[in-house]
């Protein structure tokens, strides 16, 4: 039965505090994502993320979702490549923004304008 004008219990002030944990976990996780991105970003830098087309992308992504899948891999290893799998499509898209499309693949010239 709910009471009403009476102090919250114990037990409803924990659910409260994890009720509020996701956004602070969701806060961390991104804070994560960003330092991730900072280390890919000194180590390969924007004229190396530019020059790769969405096909190099898209195998970026399964090398490092496939590393996160591993059957052998331990469960920090499975999250630390999850990590990079997003920092990585973080890379993607900042080198589409910067130059509004992924560079073109080799047989992009071959392919119909209209197909």
């Amino acid at each position: 039965m709910p009471r009403y004008n009476e102090p919250p219990t114990a037990a409803e002030m924990a659910r409260d505090a994890e009720l509020e944990e996701p956004a602070s976990m969701q806060a961390d996780i991104l804070d994560e994502i960003v330092a991730e991105r900072e280390y890919q970003d000194g180590k390969w830098g924007a004229a190396f993320d530019d020059a790769n087309t969405v096909n190099d992308w898209a195998a970026y992504l399964g090398i490092y979702t496939g590393k996160a899948t591993a059957i052998t891999a331990p469960p920090a290893e499975r999250r630390r490549q999850m990590l990079k799998v997003a920092a990585i499509a973080v890379a993607a898209v900042e080198a589409f923004d910067r130059n509004g499309c992924f560079a073109p693949r080799h047989y992009e010239d071959r392919v119909p304008k209209d197909a």
